[in-house]
């Protein structure tokens, strides 16, 4: 089973599973949407759903005597706007993850998305009158506030792709693993990243055979469950055949192993470990941005780096594989440069 499949289907029972736990309603809902829906977002809904089914369970003595299977139609159809907001409230709230850990709370760009999970739910209860209203909309949307976007400049790009291919501002531990092919794999996944502006998810999802370097293009399968085709600068794609010809063979796949990028034990590597190893060279590199630049903030750093050479937000956002332009937009800066590049974009 090819590895995009493979995750695709573990979303999918995990969001079964939690169905499972919750009212027959629901469970009708997801057979509607599971048809265009992806399984991380099926997942998502679900996981959504029970914590707002728990926390009836949590916060009334009417839902206390019951399962959360046991909530019927009826029961949903006597909830109001100001029980909504009350739940939308406790998300506010601080809560103690663990015994050992700090407390968390809830992001807006979070709670927006329950509000999307539970208006779907709404809407579908009341287009099957199962109920006489959506009580979510009349709940006033919340403005997000716009985050400082952080990515790296010029120079510090070169610092981080310096420090991956030679390893001299590593700690003398890491020096000793940072041999030939944690080098050719490791320049190759930031190229890759700085240059494509791909997730995380699909540079590890990347198969050889999705690499065609007579077009010099990735096939990527997408956030939202679609294919598309990413494609690479002459450098990318020369310094991505040097690590598969000339670094990826040291791990010693297996011969059916169809992954680019691999682990010490010849498998496709994790999101984790790729996570972890953009921050040693990160810490080494540009320490004072360490803890802020992720695999995503390379990709921010492709959106931004493209936005200011073009100043065409909808060409970046089908090199994002933005499904709205909205997404893209969040990637446009407030200095004079971003703000001057996209000047025209009003006009026919």
């Amino acid at each position: 089973m090819k590895y995009k499949d493979q995750k695709e289907n573990e979303a999918r029972l995990k969001a079964d599973a939690i169905s499972k736990e919750l009212p027959s309603f629901v469970r009708q809902f997801f057979m509607q949407e599971e048809n265009h829906l992806s399984g991380m977002t099926l997942y998502s809904y679900a996981s959504q759903l029970r914590t707002f089914f728990q926390y009836l369970r949590e916060s009334s003595p009417y839902f206390a005597k019951k399962e959360m299977i046991q909530i019927t139609t009826d029961d949903m159809d006597a909830l109001t706007d100001a029980d909504i907001a009350e739940f939308l409230h406790d998300l506010r709230m601080p809560k103690k993850r663990s015994s050992n850990a700090g407390e968390s709370v809830c992001s807006e760009t979070t709670i927006m998305h329950y509000m999307v999970s539970l208006n779907r739910l709404f809407n579908y209860l009341a287009a099957h009158r199962y109920i006489k209203a959506n009580p979510v909309e009349l709940i006033k949307r919340g403005r997000v506030k716009k985050k400082e976007i952080i990515y790296l400049e010029k120079d510090e790009k070169k610092e981080l792709l310096d420090t991956v291919a030679t390893g001299e501002k590593l700690t003398k531990n890491q020096q000793k693993f940072h041999d030939i092919k944690a080098s050719k794999r490791d320049t190759a996944i930031c190229t890759v990243f700085l240059d494509t502006g791909i997730r995380v998810s699909e540079l590890v999802g990347m198969n050889l055979n999705d690499i065609n370097f007579t077009k010099h293009g990735i096939r990527v399968f997408r956030k939202g469950g679609n294919f598309d085709t990413v494609y690479m600068s002459d450098h990318a794609e020369a310094v991505l055949a040097d690590y598969i010809e000339n670094g990826r063979p040291y791990y010693k796949p297996a011969e059916k192993e169809e992954a680019v990028f691999l682990n010490r034990s010849g498998e496709r590597i994790s999101v984790r470990a790729i996570q972890k190893l953009v921050k040693k060279y990160m810490l080494s590199s540009v320490p004072d941005k360490a803890e802020k630049i992720t695999p995503h903030k390379l990709r921010t750093t492709f959106a931004e780096n493209m936005l200011l050479k073009t100043g065409d937000v909808e060409k970046v956002q089908k090199l994002m594989g933005h499904s709205a332009i909205s997404s893209t937009m969040h990637y446009v800066t407030s200095t004079e440069e971003a703000i001057e590049a996209v000047r025209n974009l009003s006009q026919d």
